[in-house]
C-alpha cells in the first residue's frame, strides 16, 4: 500500500499546484480560445460562454473521477486480499 500511496501524493500535489496557478492568473485561465472570444459581441456574452463551457465540463470530469475512484478502490482491495496469509 505504501507504494501506491507514495505515487498518488505527487500527482495530487501537481494537480493542486496547477489549480492554484489557474486561480492566481484568471485572465490566462479562460475557457475560450481566442477565435471564439473574438467572435463574441460583448463581455457579457463572453462571460456567459465561459460559464457554459465550464458547466459542460462537469459531466465528463465527474465520470472520469468516478471511474478513477472505482479502479483505485478495486486495486486497493486487491492489495489487501493479497497480503492476508
Amino acid at each position: 500500500m505504501s507504494k501506491t500511496k507514495g505515487s498518488i501524493i505527487p500527482v495530487f500535489a501537481a494537480a493542486l499546484l496547477l489549480a492554484a496557478l489557474a486561480a492566481a492568473w484568471p485572465e490566462t485561465a479562460l475557457a475560450q480560445c481566442p477565435l471564439c472570444r473574438s467572435a463574441l459581441q460583448n463581455d457579457q456574452t463572453a462571460r456567459t460562454m465561459n460559464y457554459a463551457i465550464v458547466v459542460l465540463l462537469i459531466p465528463p470530469v465527474s465520470i472520469f473521477c468516478t471511474i478513477f475512484a472505482v479502479v483505485y478502490r478495486k486495486a486497493k482491495k486487491g492489495d489487501e486480499e493479497n497480503r492476508e496469509p
